[in-house]
């Protein structure tokens, strides 16, 4: 019969989950300094460090140089059958947010924005840049590309403090409907990496996502580039019926 040896990292790991269990911490409350977790757990600080990272990479913890280990916030949960802004989907998970405009700018439709928003070359499009923070935390950026012919003098609003679906409405009366996103794991570069205060090449969701409005016209296209560590992208899952005339097997009746 084989034996199975629990690895020294795998034991640190389960010691310092269950002291937090343990010891009721909440977000935000502080871990032992390292010194005093090898005193209690009789292990050396190469191994407790090396779970501890883990941990940091996995979201749970995270490190205040200067002030320690503490408990992370709650990560920020994104519905993908959702079509919320940001800034109504923190309020509904009981997070403070905020947003900082990085930039908001005229471009020229090119050949790639033309097939996106459903326009011809050469038309105005409006492109909106916004670092996104929750619980005063990094979390992701936002880039949006819609019509600036449609939505005339919107850089008069705040969008640092706005929903850009809100003025859609109930400035423009056009309501955001549907919706589709792709979404991939890549590595960041040296650009995001710096918003986002991770390594270059660190691992990032990148979600595309195309909106319509309520006439089924092409609305907005939306880049986003999200810390994982930070961010959980969440999906309910629906049972469509068997197809006529084929079983749930993929075998065809006859």
């Amino acid at each position: 019969m084989r034996s199975y040896t629990v690895r020294p990292r795998e034991s640190a790991l389960e010691n310092i989950l269950a002291y937090i269990q343990e010891n009721h911490l909440d977000p935000g409350d502080r871990l032992p300094a390292e010194r005093e977790m090898c005193e209690m757990w009789q292990m050396n600080r190469s191994t407790l460090r090396s779970a501890l990272s883990k941990l940091v990479q996995a979201g749970l913890l995270e490190v205040r140089h200067g002030s320690g280990i503490f408990l992370a916030p709650p990560k920020y949960m994104r519905m993908l059958q959702g079509l919320t802004s940001f800034t109504t989907d923190a309020m509904l998970q009981n997070s403070i947010n905020d947003s900082r405009l990085i930039s908001l700018e005229h471009l020229e439709c090119d050949k790639r924005l033309g097939k996106l928003l459903d326009l011809t070359l050469g038309t105005p499009v409006w492109n909106l840049v916004r670092l996104r923070h929750l619980n005063g935390r990094v979390l992701m950026i936002d880039s949006s590309y819609f019509s600036a012919v449609r939505f005339p003098n919107i850089d008069r609003f705040d969008f640092e403090t706005d929903s850009l679906y809100r003025v859609f409405e109930k400035e423009y009366g056009v309501i955001p409907t549907r919706g589709d996103e792709l979404i991939a794991s890549t590595g960041a570069s040296e650009e995001e990496a710096k918003l986002l205060e991770i390594g270059t090449g660190a691992p990032i969701f990148r979600i595309e996502s195309k909106t319509c409005d309520q006439d089924g016209n092409m609305l907005e296209y939306t880049r986003s580039i999200a810390r994982p560590d930070r961010v959980v992208l969440r999906s309910t899952l629906k049972r469509f019926p068997a197809e006529e005339g084929v079983e749930e097997d993929g075998h065809d009746r006859q």
